[in-house]
């Protein structure tokens, strides 16, 4: 007891302390803040195209083997190059036609057949006619029913019957899509841009699948004939992309394909176009259209020629990514249109360069005049370091797409026989776009993008309505308009 009363009292006479401030609350955390830093992006990812292996069947034929994949999946593409420069003078889209009679009926199956079998093996079988060559695709299991299944290409490719009735039907069909074709303008725009390029009687001024007149004028018997020209062992080609090796497919290609005869027939060489030497401007009328489709350009590098590699790049700065300054200026600073961009129909003798854009009526002659004006503005300059470094990563870092699937693969390397290109084409492609110099881009783009000697075609309606600006509506006469640009103006019809 005196001990307690000793430390109280000892307590009392302690100098008293201050009270500890009470720390303030941590500030509340934002839980979005982490956007406000930019994450850096990781270091970039080497990749290359897979490369093709190349043997031949016992007759020749080449193949190019992508083997990718570890899914029990194959794509078989078998490549014949006969297109439109094969066809006979007078006979437009009598190779297209052949094409699509392949899979009507073979002589041991009619189309429903030919449908139902490969559907049973999980297959799926089309004939693609195309400008210059046709393919014929077979996406497949592996393992035991790939074997039935190329059976049915080997039925489809080797033995069509080219039936009468099937002829017929077929015939109405293309033609009935050509007349309905001249309702859609982009297509009207594409085929009479390619028609005033090279001229109606020109291989590549006609399209592949023909007019209305020269394909209701074909008879079975130039199929028949055609087909033993063109479709032989000599002038054809595969393509297998998926999870197969070499030593498993040889047998199996060779067993359908190996003894197929070589014939003489082949690609046909065609006349060298002339280029535009000033520009000209053609109209073709498509009454109640709400848009005008431009097209613009002229004959650019075949695609197995040296300056193709710098014409891609400068045709790709022009207009071939959203962040040219083709769609830079019609959809994003002027607001004409949704979409603007410019490519290559490429061709082993003589490929086309074609600017398209779809652009509010009203805004026709603007739109045409800006096009040719971002022409030269590419055409004379040499571009800059980050323009050059854009292009090349836009070009080499979407290839990868190309390779996503089995089926994307074989497509992607049907270029190889189709245009007569080495096979290491696809792996060497990063090298080539990569080893294009900012000077060797700004000369082909200077010859390929000159205002002063390009087509223009313009589709579209002759006058358009617009805003008068005091809330009430005008007319703009769009040939007036267009007439007024200065250059070469006819008028035609819709081919």
């Amino acid at each position: 007891m005196i001990r307690l009363l000793m430390l109280a009292a000892l307590a009392a006479c302690a100098p008293k302390q201050a009270p500890v401030a009470a720390e303030p609350p941590p500030a509340p955390v934002d839980p979005e803040a982490w956007r406000a830093t930019r994450p850096s992006a990781p270091p970039p990812r080497e990749w290359k195209a897979p490369a093709a292996t190349t043997f031949k069947l016992q007759n020749g034929i080449p193949v190019y083997l992508v083997k990718q994949g570890d899914l029990p999946l194959v794509s078989v593409r078998l490549l014949v190059n006969a297109g439109r420069d094969s066809n006979p003078k007078g006979k437009a889209g009598l190779s297209a036609i052949t094409a699509n009679m392949l899979d009507e009926g073979t002589k041991t199956r009619d189309g429903a057949t030919l449908a139902a079998d490969a559907a049973r093996l999980g297959a799926e079988l089309r004939v693609s006619p195309a400008a210059e060559s046709t393919t014929v695709s077979l996406d497949a299991l592996s393992g035991e029913n790939l074997g039935p299944s190329l059976d049915i290409l080997a039925d489809v490719v080797l033995r069509p019957r080219f039936d009468k009735k099937d002829f017929a039907r077929v015939v109405d069909e293309v033609t009935t899509g050509i007349v309905a074709a001249r309702a859609e303008p982009r297509d009207v725009a594409q085929r009479t841009f390619l028609a005033q390029l090279y001229g109606a009687d020109h291989p590549y001024g006609v399209p592949s699948v023909g007019t209305e007149a020269s394909v209701k004028a074909l008879k079975l018997s130039d199929l028949t004939a055609h087909y033993a020209a063109q479709w032989h062992a000599g002038n054809a080609a595969l393509v297998v992309s998926g999870n197969i090796d070499e030593a498993t497919l040889k047998p199996l290609l060779d067993a359908r394909f190996g003894t197929w005869k070589a014939g003489k027939g082949g690609r046909t060489a065609v006349p060298a176009p002339v280029a535009p030497v000033k520009t000209r401007v053609v109209f073709v009328e498509q009454p109640g259209s709400v848009q005008s489709v431009i097209n613009a350009g002229t004959l650019a590098p075949s695609r197995t020629s040296e300056p193709y590699w710098p014409a891609q790049v400068a045709v790709t700065l022009f207009g071939g990514m959203f962040s040219s300054r083709l769609n830079m200026n019609l959809r994003e600073e002027h607001g004409w249109s949704y979409g603007a961009y410019a490519g290559f129909a490429d061709a082993r003798d003589s490929s086309a360069l074609i600017a398209r854009s779809s652009v509010q009526a009203d805004k026709t002659a603007p739109a045409v005049a800006e096009v040719l004006e971002e022409m030269g503005a590419q055409a004379s300059r040499v571009p800059s370091a980050e323009e050059m470094t854009l292009v090349r990563d836009y070009l080499v870092k979407s290839l990868p797409g190309n390779f996503a699937t089995n089926a994307a693969a074989a497509a992607t390397y049907v270029s190889v026989p189709a245009f007569g290109l080495p096979a290491t084409a696809w792996t060497d492609y990063g090298q080539s776009v990569t080893s294009v110099s900012a000077d060797a881009a700004a000369t082909a783009g200077k010859s390929l993008l000159d205002p002063a000697k390009s087509l223009v075609v313009v589709v579209g309606p002759r006058t358009a309505e617009t805003d008068d600006g005091k809330g009430g509506k005008a007319n703009v006469d769009v040939v007036a308009e267009l007439k007024a640009l200065g250059y070469e103006f006819v008028e035609v019809r819709a081919p």
